[in-house]
Order: structure tokens, then C-alpha cells, then sequence
């Protein structure tokens, strides 16, 4: 028998009305040599306990048939063992089996060889009668999705089914914090961990409760999530990367419509996720002065993890319990984590789903992104996520655009492209129009008789650092000095260069860089992506964001990066407000002074459709993993 001993209780006490106190326990429990988190809110209570265990894991099964045989408890225990991480034999201390069909059903006599060679030693029936010769207990009302649970007392001292949480280690550094959401939809800490270091245990839940999920009601049902905390989820205080900010404004009230909707259709969030501070441009050596960088697990670990949502990013990178990242993209910031950490993300329209209570960092360029690893997932999660916002279309553009960066990358990175590019043009039959120059093309058409990187230089950084600077630094300087005897609040370097630079211009300038963006979006859709009403976007436009490059962590800069001014490729759908979406494609090696290896970086691709034309790119990404195409990648060191 698997050994079991309670391993720590922590009691947290609030003061609700009426001046009495109201106590909730939280135990983390060690099952063999793991480490279980139990949330303090029970998923049923029971009357009358039906054991007399002070705790029990124990495995709940059920079944609609009206004969259970041991080849039914066996296999059912091996398809969990085969798909879950959370699920072992040392929840087999108990089984619950339940009838779900109608009527009673009887327990084979065979079950008892499955009960003796996984030393079971409590089982539980609902709706069934045992064979002869077999202790069980019967109970009623306790129907609950298959998978590992815990029988434990609650403070009042009543028996309670509680749902384990499995304590990951998370040595990417990727973590703010690990969460579970109550019945009430209010966000606590997981306030638990083992012997890490510097990160926190972040508590995932098993796999198995979604076998039995309805796809239509639940879509995203037990789909790992982690949130770029800048989404302020009720119950916890956000630190938007600042540590100011954490102190001044606190636990947040409610939690906003965008992971709202998220909690409705299934997800699981377990944990909030470092990001760049005020989702700005931090180098991860250079600028991050409160908290610590994550980590990139790619080749030697020590590469640049990118941002601003570098968290999400990174923990989807070297997790393969995590599945998918949430972060924001203004202007780069989902695309930029995504291409180094060689994961498939999208930067979607604006407007693609609501951004209230979420930071801001400009109200004309934020949208809401999120990364994964794997291609069918990245699409059935943004066509839920997002639906009601696009529609699907029949076809696929068939026209590909190709950037002139492709120049520029080296032959190792181009020999990937070249082959990508073949199967894409074949697979869509599309015509490819090769160092398409989207300078020249605005030359030619827009009629401003102005250069596009001198029309567009100053637009990105007046937009977000105007914005962010009256709508959020204003508030935060009088906040936190109010509370702080009129000091400032710390502010990282490259983001104060930013807001500072967003104080120097005037009402007038910002409203003329509106325009200037403005005009873009308008030539693009009129010049450049054009309407489609089979395809939605007649064409598509490629670009290499990271096509096999390194940069290390361990880079010294002289001083802070100055203003994103500029214009370049990723900017492209910024300006135009549409979909960007990364897909990786392979890898190449280079040599790590770091690891004195031959170490592997991942090569790929960006792809640029019309604004609104969301759900074709991620139909397109989930038909080119169906033909084989493009592959799901690894979390860690090599993603192919």
C-alpha cells in the first residue's frame, strides 16, 4: 500500500459580518512521495461519514451498465493512468463506484482480484449491490465525475469529498502564483509547496474529470491554464509586474469577461504568470528590477524569454502541464514569447473579446491572445473562446505574400521556410509573390507621399505611452504616495523612458498618431489584404520574427531601451488591428557557451490575414496539422 501522511494544515481565518470568525483549512497531503493541495471548499458533504478514515484518497468510477465486471474497473483505472498526471495507485485506498443507468447493477465477483491486488481497502457503491463475501458501504447522493479524490473532515467536523490539486514544481520561474477558483467564482492561492526554490508549487487537477465533460456545454473542459497577470481575477491582488502596484490597489473585486468566459466553457485556471512590468519592453537582464525573469527552457535555458507576456509564454514552454498561455498582445507581446520559445500563439483582431478589468496598456491596439503547443488545440481553444466575435469561411486564401526579411535569415532557417512554404502554396494552391515590400507597396497606393517608416515612427510608442501614462502611471504616482508619506513608486527603467516619453507629447500629437494609425488600417484593407467572401482575406502575409537566433539573459545593456519607435513587420497587424498568428516549424542548432553544447533554437513563421479573418488562420492551422504539415511541439530544451 502506497503510504499516506498529512503533511501540513494551514488555517486561514477571515472576519466576515456579525464579528464572528469563519475558518477555512487547507491541507497539503503527501501520497507515496507526492504532494497533494486540498482546497477548502469540499465538492459534496455527506451527512453522515461513511468511513471512518480521518483521510482517504479514493477513486470514483461509474457506469451505466447493469453488470460491472473487474475488465470494466481495470481498464477504466488504465485509460486515466495513460492520459492523467495527477491519477495513481495510491488513490486506490478507496473506490466509489456508481450507476448512473437506470435501475440497480450488480458488482461482478471478479472485482474482488481487483480490489485484493491494489490492496483497495474501502469501497463505496451507489445504485449497486455487491457480490457476496466483499465489506463495502453503501452510500446515496454522492454522484461525482469520475477521477481521484480525498475524503476528509471539515472544520465543523462533517465528512466531505474534496477535489486534489497535484503540486507541480515549476523551475522556469514562470509563476507569480498558483490559484483555484470556489463555486462562487473567487480566486485563492494555492498555499502550499515542497522544496522548491524560488518558485511557488502550483496545484493542477486531474485529467480524468473531463472524460465524461459535455463538448458542447464544457469545450474547454479541464484545459490547464495559466493567466498573464494583468487580468485581474477576483480574490487576488495583481501585480502587473510592479510591486507597487500589488501594494497599492490589493485583492481585486471581480474578475473580468475575458476569463469569465474561460471559467463557463471549462478551463482550468491554475495560476497567474510573470509579466513584462505594465506589459511594456523589459529585456529579461536589463530592466526586470521587482521580480525575476522566467525562464526559456529552449536549448541551453538561457535565452531571452521575451515579453510582455513572458510568463504565459515560458511556463507553456516547459510545461507539458500546462496547456495554454493567456496573455495580451499591444505590440508584440503575445508573438514575441511565442517565436522564442518556438509555441504557436496568436495576436487576434482587436476587439475579439472584452479587456475589462484587464490592465491597459492602449484602449486602440490591446487584444487578447494566448500560446500552446499543440496545433488542434490552439484551434478548437480560439474558435471558443472567441466565438460570437468570427465566423468561419469556406475556403482558404490563395494568394501568400512574402515578406523581404526572408533575405535576411540564414541558409539553415531559409531551408525550413522554403520547405514550409512549398507544402503551404501546394496545400492551398496559391500563387507565392516573393520579397513582397510592403514600403513599396504603401509608396505606390496611399497617396500620403510620405515613407511608411517615417508616416508610422512615432505612432506605436505615442499610443501606448500617452495612454498608459493618463490612464494608469497618473493614478498609480497619486495612489501610492497618498499611502507612502508622498513618495514615488519604483517604476523599471525602460518603462519610465516610455511614460515620460508619453507626458512629452500633447493632446494634439497623440490624436494625429491616431490618425496616422488609422490611415494605415484603412490602406491595408483597401490595398493590401483584401476582402474575400469565400476566404474572408484574399491573401496572406509572412514574416520571420525568429528565425533561429539567439539571445542570451546574460546580456549587459549601457541604459534602458529608448521608445519602441519604428516601423517593421511585426508592427503590421498593430497598425492594421488584425490577426497575427505564429506557427513553429523546426529548429537549428548553435553553439552554447553557456552548456558547451550543441544546442537547438526554434525557427518560425508569422502569418497575417485581413482584420476579422481570425477563424481562418487557426482553420488553417488546424487543417496543415491534419495533413500533416506542421506538428505539435515538445515542452523543454528541444521543441521537435
Amino acid at each position: 500500500m502506497v503510504s499516506l501522511q498529512t503533511a501540513l494544515v494551514l488555517i486561514s481565518i477571515a472576519a466576515p459580518a456579525l464579528g464572528r470568525s469563519a475558518v477555512s483549512v487547507t491541507r497539503t497531503i503527501s501520497i507515496g512521495n507526492q504532494l497533494f493541495y486540498i482546497p477548502s471548499e469540499p465538492v459534496a458533504t455527506l451527512p453522515v461519514p461513511p468511513v471512518n478514515d480521518e483521510i482517504l484518497p479514493f477513486a470514483a468510477l461509474s457506469f451505466n451498465k447493469t453488470s460491472i465486471s473487474e475488465d470494466d474497473i481495470s481498464s477504466t483505472v488504465s485509460s486515466w493512468e495513460s492520459i492523467d498526471d495527477v491519477f495513481s495507485d495510491g488513490f486506490l485506498q478507496g473506490v466509489l463506484l456508481t450507476h448512473t443507468g437506470p435501475g440497480t447493477a450488480s458488482l461482478s465477483s471478479s472485482s474482488k482480484s481487483f480490489f485484493a491486488q491494489n490492496d483497495v481497502e474501502t469501497v463505496l457503491l451507489s445504485g449497486i449491490n455487491p457480490p457476496t463475501g466483499i465489506q463495502t458501504v453503501k452510500v446515496s447522493n454522492l454522484n461525482l465525475p469520475p477521477g481521484p479524490y480525498i475524503l476528509a473532515k471539515t472544520p465543523q467536523g462533517t465528512s466531505a469529498v474534496f477535489r486534489p490539486l497535484k503540486l507541480m514544481f515549476d523551475d522556469a520561474q514562470s509563476f507569480y502564483k498558483g490559484t483555484t477558483v470556489d463555486s462562487n467564482g473567487t480566486f485563492a492561492v494555492v498555499s502550499a509547496s515542497g522544496d522548491t526554490d524560488s518558485s511557488p508549487s502550483i496545484g493542477v487537477p486531474s485529467r480524468a474529470y473531463t472524460l465524461t465533460a459535455n463538448p458542447k456545454t464544457k469545450p474547454l473542459a479541464g484545459v490547464r491554464t495559466v493567466v498573464k497577470d494583468i487580468y485581474f481575477l477576483k480574490g487576488l491582488a495583481a501585480t502587473c509586474g510592479n510591486r507597487a502596484f500589488y501594494t497599492t490597489y490589493g485583492v481585486q473585486n471581480a474578475t473580468g469577461p475575458a476569463v469569465t468566459r474561460l471559467l463557463d466553457l471549462g478551463a482550468e485556471i491554475i495560476g497567474t504568470a510573470k509579466t513584462v512590468q505594465f506589459a511594456n519592453g523589459d529585456r529579461a537582464t536589463a530592466d526586470w528590477v521587482d521580480y525575476h525573469a522566467s525562464f526559456n527552457s529552449r536549448g541551453d535555458g538561457y535565452g531571452d524569454p521575451s515579453g510582455s507576456s513572458t510568463g504565459p509564454g515560458s511556463a507553456v514552454c516547459a510545461h507539458d502541464w500546462v496547456d495554454v498561455g493567456i496573455g495580451s498582445d499591444t505590440g508584440g507581446s503575445i508573438r514575441g514569447p511565442s517565436d522564442v520559445n518556438g509555441i504557436f500563439g496568436i495576436r487576434p483582431s482587436v476587439g475579439a473579446i472584452s479587456l475589462d478589468d484587464v490592465m491597459p496598456l492602449s484602449d486602440i491596439l490591446d487584444t487578447a491572445g494566448y500560446m500552446t503547443r499543440d496545433p488542434k488545440l490552439f484551434q478548437a481553444f480560439g474558435k471558443n473562446w472567441y466565438a460570437g466575435s468570427f465566423e468561419s469561411f469556406p475556403k482558404f486564401p490563395t494568394k501568400i505574400m512574402l515578406s523581404t526579411s526572408f533575405e535576411h535569415v540564414s541558409p539553415a532557417a531559409m531551408a525550413i521556410y522554403n520547405d514550409f512554404f512549398s507544402k503551404l502554396s501546394n496545400f492551398l494552391g496559391a500563387t507565392v509573390q516573393a520579397n513582397f515590400s510592403i514600403p513599396n507597396a504603401w509608396n505606390a497606393t496611399s497617396g500620403t507621399g510620405i515613407p511608411i517608416t517615417t508616416f508610422l515612427n512615432a505612432t506605436y510608442p505615442t499610443l501606448i505611452a500617452f495612454h498608459q501614462w493618463n490612464v494608469l502611471g497618473t493614478k498609480l504616482f497619486v495612489d501610492f504616495a497618498a499611502q507612502n508619506e508622498g513618495r514615488n513608486p519604483q517604476i523599471n527603467p525602460a518603462v519610465l523612458e516610455r511614460w515620460e516619453f508619453g507626458q512629452s507629447r500633447s493632446t494634439a500629437e497623440f490624436n494625429e498618431e491616431v490618425l496616422h494609425q488609422q490611415t494605415f488600417e484603412n490602406w491595408t484593407a483597401n490595398n493590401f489584404l483584401l476582402a474575400n467572401n469565400q476566404s474572408c482575406s484574399d491573401s496572406l502575409y509572412l514574416y520571420p520574427q525568429s528565425a533561429g537566433q539567439y539571445s542570451s539573459r546574460e546580456t549587459y545593456f549601457l541604459g534602458p531601451s529608448s521608445p519602441p519607435f519604428g516601423f517593421g513587420d511585426s508592427r503590421v497587424a498593430v497598425h492594421a488591428r488584425s490577426p497575427d498568428i505564429v506557427v513553429p516549424l523546426g529548429q537549428i542548432p548553435f553553439d552554447s557557451i553557456i552548456s558547451n553544447k550543441t544546442e537547438m533554437v526554434p525557427v518560425t513563421v508569422d502569418i497575417v490575414a485581413r482584420r476579422g479573418c481570425d477563424f481562418v488562420l487557426l482553420d488553417l492551422v488546424g487543417a496543415l496539422a491534419d495533413k500533416g504539415i506542421i506538428t505539435s511541439v515538445k515542452s523543454g530544451r528541444t521543441a521537435f
